[in-house]
This record gives structure tokens, sequence and C-alpha cells, in this order.
């Protein structure tokens, strides 16, 4: 018998492979995806699925070992993983849907099964037994929630149960379930028959960094223009998301006297300023400073060898701090794309916003000037960025990640320092931007960027006036139906845009249950937030923050276990806005079906902080029935009223 020592390829769907049953390996880690992965992968689909539902969308590929029907999943464990959940979903809201027959083969059994995880294969089992009436209990129950290998399956079912709801129009879910289904493809490579499979995935998770579109479009861009190696280091300077931008000059011009440069240097590139060298007294920047293959020797090259980490004792920009993004590189650029055709007054680039179009986007930016000009600008709005947008900061004790507004000072070694800002409005709003966005894309920093740099007079990041200015551009945005997030934030460049929602007729007259926007209880969380009373403002309240929610929980209990307590209600009461918050999945499976009284003596045992500040509200009720929910609802939509100035 002759057996393949070739790695096979081939482009299919999920249809080509309906026939595979799959298995997760001993070796592979948990279900780790979160909230922005499976934003991204589901927004994604169906944004093209909108777009044009007849094309082919390409999603990257998977590795498989093969034997017969049994394919062993060496790599796309998490993507696949996520489409089944995906499936699920689409199966629990009946969407009648080519997509569910991912779930199971054609003897009943599972699609997929995982090798020494049989609780995860035993919890696909039961989900497959789920009803849409009983999810939120069998899904958020204490027990999955604290299962180390669960936990974060039911966060995923939460996250794509929440997208299915909120995003994705209800009459078409049968239609976009096919697009996923058909029009999904991807690369499947399959194994030869004889491979070390565990030092194949050891090679595969340690391989090196690719080639980016970013370099790409930075190599087509400096092309047309003289100065590369100058321009090219002002793009360099920009590129380090992961780094603070100071942080990222100083390494990109060593030779700069640092004693000369200000804060207020960095608003914009000026070469007098950064190419001074001391050792000199001139402004210079040779050809020594920009790396070219063809001055390499190989017979110089000494044998390579890995790098061993030792602790070095040297100075630091901050020994504070250090942050993450909350965007990458390449979504920098699209945003700073838009403000630069803004600024020369021409339209919008067509198509949608995606870092995958970079290339695409940028092939008509080809005029050596006002290549120039983009990446001075480039520049300003990445300094700008790292000023007044939050960003992910570890705690130092726990290592936990919080978003973020951070203040700068420069020391008396010319090196600078990074502390965070009190907590603050506007650090509040902005993570209500980014929790209830599009978290690939931000459109709402275009405009913000814009106008910082159109007006920018050396504020602080929490200034009162960039509040108003942030609040009217989320106000604007929330309000309007009429146009994609993407067309208007591009307008409001230049103009105001028309509201034509009415979320108090959204909110009174609705009984959605969980399938209101979330948008609007992390609204209501800020502005309830900006105008808590300063003389109830208690520990619970200054340590409170606005994080990802995805999970609506209902106070007055769906199938509450003592009816005599908690008789039935009219769904208009029971569904109400007035009725819901908002929760994370582990505090949501904390309350369950509990009673008010139950639910009401967890929220006041907790000393840490707020669930949310709307609990507080309905918590403060000495009863809650039907009447005190439709009081709390009313107040809630004074206050956003207030808050929209209606």
């Amino acid at each position: 018998m002759i057996t393949s020592q070739k790695f096979q390829s081939s482009l299919v769907n999920l249809e080509d492979i309906a026939p595979l049953h799959f298995v997760v390996p001993s070796y592979q880690r948990p279900y780790v995806w979160g909230d922005f992965e499976i934003k991204k992968l589901i927004s994604d689909f169906y944004r093209s699925f909108l777009l044009d539902s007849s094309k082919n969308y390409y999603v990257g590929t998977i590795l498989t070992k093969e034997n017969g029907i049994e394919a062993e999943l060496i790599d796309g464990q998490q993507r696949f993983t996520t489409l089944w959940l995906v499936a699920f979903v689409f199966f629990l809201k009946n969407s009648g849907s080519d997509i569910e027959r991912l779930l199971k083969s054609n003897s009943s059994a599972l699609k997929m099964s995982f090798e020494i995880r049989v609780e995860v294969t035993q919890y696909f089992e039961h989900l497959m037994k789920t009803s849409v009436h009983n999810f939120d209990s069998e899904i958020k129950s204490s027990d999955i929630v604290k299962h180390p290998y669960l936990k974060n399956i039911a966060m995923a079912l939460t996250t794509i149960h929440g997208l299915v709801e909120e995003e994705i129009d209800s009459s078409r879910l049968m239609e976009f379930g096919n697009f996923i289904y058909t029009k999904v493809h991807f690369i499947k490579n399959t194994t030869p028959d004889k491979i070390d499979l565990n030092k194949l995935f050891s090679t595969i998770n340690s391989a090196g960094i690719q080639l980016e579109q970013t370099d790409i479009v930075k190599s087509n861009l400096l092309k047309h223009i003289e100065d590369k190696v100058l321009y090219g280091k002002v793009w360099e300077a920009c590129e380090n998301m992961g780094n603070f931008f100071e942080r990222n000059v100083r390494s990109s011009f060593p030779r700069t006297d640092w004693s000369r440069v200000n804060l207020s240097d960095y608003h914009r590139f000026d070469r007098q300023v950064f190419l001074y060298d001391k050792t000199k007294e001139i402004n210079t920047l040779d050809d020594r400073d920009f790396f070219s293959i063809d001055r390499v020797d190989l017979s110089t090259i000494p044998e390579y060898k890995v790098d061993v980490k030792e602790e070095v004792n040297e100075k630091r920009e901050s020994e504070e701090i250090y942050c993450r993004s909350i965007i990458n590189f390449g979504q920098l650029l699209l945003h700073a794309y838009r403000i630069h055709l803004k600024l020369e007054d021409k339209p919008d680039f067509e198509g949608t916003f995606h870092v995958n179009r970079l290339i695409e986007i940028f092939a008509e930016l080809n005029n050596p000037d006002e290549i120039k000009r983009f990446i001075e600008r480039l520049w300003a709005i990445r300094q700008l960025f790292d000023k007044y947008i939050v960003k992910w900061i570890s705690d130092s004790d726990s290592k936990i990640e919080h978003l973020e507004l951070v203040n700068i000072n420069k020391n008396s070694d010319h090196y600078y320092s990074r502390t965070p800002y009190e907590r603050s409005s506007m650090l509040m709003l902005q993570s209500v931007m980014y929790f209830t966005g599009d978290y690939l894309r931000q459109f709402w920093l275009t405009t913000y960027l814009n106008h910082l740099l159109l007006n920018h007079e050396n504020c602080v990041a929490n200034d009162d006036q960039l509040l108003r200015i942030l609040e009217d551009i989320d106000n604007q945005l929330s309000l309007c139906t009429s146009l994609t997030d993407k067309e208007a934030t591009f307008k409001l460049l230049s103009e105001k845009i028309k509201w034509d929602f009415d979320f108090t007729k959204y909110l009174t007259k609705n009984h959605f249950g969980t399938g209101f926007k979330h948008y609007w209880f992390q609204k209501l969380e800020y502005v309830l937030w900006k105008n808590w009373p300063v003389n109830i403002r208690k520990e619970e309240h200054k340590s409170y923050r606005i994080t990802s929610r995805n999970s609506v929980e209902h106070i007055y209990p769906q199938n509450p276990g003592n009816r005599t307590e908690h008789p039935i209600i009219d769904d208009q009461y029971l569904h109400s806005f007035g009725n819901l918050v908002l929760l994370n999945v582990s505090q949501n499976s904390e309350y369950g079906n509990k009673s008010v009284s139950v639910k009401r003596s967890m929220f006041k045992e907790k000393r840490a902080t707020f669930d949310t500040l709307k609990s507080y509200h309905i918590f403060n009720y000495e009863n809650w029935t039907s009447e005190e929910i439709e009081h709390h609802k009313n107040l809630m939509i004074t206050e956003l009223k207030t808050h929209y100035r209606i």
C-alpha cells in the first residue's frame, strides 16, 4: 500500500466537509475565544452576506489528519468550535438553515468531539436537548460557568446568541445560515499518513510572524517619494500599537537630543526637533539609519543563537505601566486615511472598512507630495490616539487588564512616566462606545480623532469640553439609522446628521426581553454614573467600571421556583426594559431564577462594586411588581431623555 508523503490542500466549504467527523486531540488547548474573536468572525460573515450573498468569503485554513471519515483537528479548533456553536444558535432559533447540518451526522452522532475533555462532548450533547425557553438556565448555570473547560464555551454561546438577536435580520436568518454553510470557504490542509502530530502542532504554534498588509502598503507608498529613510522612520514610530508613542519615537530617532524635546513637540513631526544630533550639533539622518538588504555581508553573519532573556538594569521611559491598544495599526491607518481624504477634499474610500483591504484601499495614493502629507498626518493622529483614547492597562498587582485613560509626564532625565487618570466620564463614555460598537472598526474614532486634529489645544484627555464633543458624536450615531456607521462617521466630519430613531418609543412600547439592543443598557450606565448624586457616592460607585456585558437578566424571574411569591405577570412587564439589566455571564448565572428578595440580598452583600448601576436603582425598591417595573422603566427613560436634551 502506498501512503502519501505530501500535504494535501483543497478549498472547501462546510457543505464539502459534511461527511467528516472532527475530533479535537488531547494536545489541543481548551476553547479560549472571547467576544472580540467571535464578533470579528460573525460580523465579517454578515457584512459579506449583506454586500453580496452570491460571492464566496474566505476565512483561513484548518489542518487535519484523516483516517476515513475521522478527522483530527490539528489546527483551527477555535474557529471550527465557534462555527459549531453558531450552528447551534441557528438551530435554537429554529432557522431551518443548512448550517444546522454541522451539528450532527446522519447517524445522529455529533459532528465534533473532544478526545480527552469528555465533559465538553457531554455538554454539546446536552445542548442539543435544550430549547429556546430554557436557554438561559441551561447555558448559564453556575456549574457550567465555574467549569474550566466549559465556561468560555458558555460565554461564547451567550455572545453568539446576543449577536443573532441584536444584529441579524430575523427574516433573513435562514438565508444567512445557508450563506455560512455554502459560501464561507477555507483551505483544508491534510497531513501525510506518517507524521509526528505533537511536533507539527508545536511548530505551528511557534511559527514566525508573516508579512502584514501594513508592511506592503508602507513599501508601496515609500517607493513613490524621496526621503524614504525619513518617512520610513516616521511610519515606524507610528506602527507599534503595543507601546506608548513617545517610546516608539525614541526608538526610531535614537540620535535625538531629548533634552530639547518637549511634550508639545510630539503633536506634529518636526525634523528640526527629532533629527537634531547633539554630538554633531546638526540635523541629520543618513543612510546608516536605514536597513538595506544589499548592505548585508553574508560572510560576517555569525551562527544564529536563540536569545535568552536576562534582567537588564536600564532606564525606561516609564517604569509604571505598559499598554495594549483597542485597535491594531492597520485599523489606525484606515481611520487616518479617512481623515486625510476629508482634508484633501476627497470622498471616503469605497467598500468595507477592513484591514484585509489595506493594499486595495491605498492603491490610489500615489502622489509623492500627498503621500508625505498623509504620513505626517499619521504621526499627528497616532500621537492624539495615544493621548486621548482609552487603552488596555494591566494592574500591577492582579495583572487584570482594564480600560484606562493615561496621563504623561516628563521627568528630569528626559524620560516619561505614565499614570492612569482617576475614573472619569470620558473613560466611561469611551468604554461604552468601545464595548457596544463594532470591535473591529470602532468607527467613532474617525470622527473624534478628526476633531482632535483640527481643534487640538493641548487639553487633558478627560477635559469637559472634549467630553461634550464626544457625547454629541455618540448621540448622533446612536439615533441615526438611515446611514451605515461608515457613512455617518464620514459625514460627521463636516456636518450634523439627522436623528431618525425614537429611543423613547423603542424602550417604552416594546417588551423585547433579551432582544433589546445592549447599547441602551450600557448608555444608561454611563448616564447614571455621570449624574450619580455626590452625597451617595459610595466606594462601590467609585470603583465601578463599564465593562463587556452581553447577558440580559430578568430581575422578576421568568421561571421562578415559587409562584406564590412571584405570580405570573404580563409579558409587557416581564420582558420590559424596566425589568432587565445587562450583566456578564457569571453574574447572570449567580442570579438565575432566584426570587427578587434573594437577588436583592446577594446584590447588597457584594462589597467590591455594583453589578450595574441600574441594578442599584431596582434593588432600592421595597417591592418589585409590575407597578414598580413600569415606574423604574419610565424613570430610566427620563434619565436618557435628559441626557439627549429631549
